[in-house]
């Protein structure tokens, strides 16, 4: 009897593990958080959605410059949410390094790295060859403003300073062309 209840609640934990692990494949803001769920943000009318303008923001970056997104005006914008600890967050550079360099001046990438350690972010930086601009936001103010309560997070952002879509998940190829293709 113990031993068939033991396996009861191996089950049960083994199914919620999956359930929240489960990669449906469209982890876009086209479907709305559940109410209560950790991206609940969406609900709050002072964090950013798709189709308002993204919050502008000024920080430094991992090497000391001034980052403005506001300095970005005119250009679509790949907005990446990251930190040097988050596992998807290191899988997801290369999808970002390679659209980087496609840009070819059409679009900027920008990593805004939060709840991190500058020394572990710019170090992580360096070692992926994250050729473009991040910005360190070590009281989260940035994330706050665009409601980023887990990591990595993606926004696309339009040249008229909107945003076009939300990513909640590492990014993929797909995800990527998907996203500039709303964004231009």
């Amino acid at each position: 009897m113990l031993g068939g209840i033991a396996l009861a609640v191996v089950l049960v934990v083994a199914g919620i593990t999956w359930w929240s692990v489960r990669d449906d494949g469209d982890a876009t803001t086209e479907s709305p958080a559940a109410p209560g769920s950790q991206i609940d943000s969406l609900a709050d009318p002072s964090v950013a959605k798709v189709g308002d303008p993204a919050p502008d923001f000024e920080l430094t970056t991992l090497d000391g410059a001034t980052l403005r997104l506001s300095d970005l005006r005119g250009t679509p914008v790949v907005l990446n949410f990251w930190a040097s600890w988050c596992t998807p967050c290191r899988a997801e550079f290369p999808v970002l390094r390679a659209a980087d360099r496609a840009a070819d001046g059409e679009y900027a990438v920008v990593g805004v790295n939060t709840r991190d350690i500058r020394s572990d972010a710019k170090g992580f930086a360096k070692d992926e060859h994250a050729t473009w601009e991040n910005g360190f936001d070590p009281d989260r103010a940035v994330a706050k403003a665009y409601g980023v309560a887990q990591l990595p997070q993606t926004f696309f952002i339009r040249a008229d300073g909107t945003i076009a879509q939300r990513t909640f998940a590492e990014l993929d190829e797909k995800a990527m062309q998907r996203g500039l293709a709303q964004a231009r």
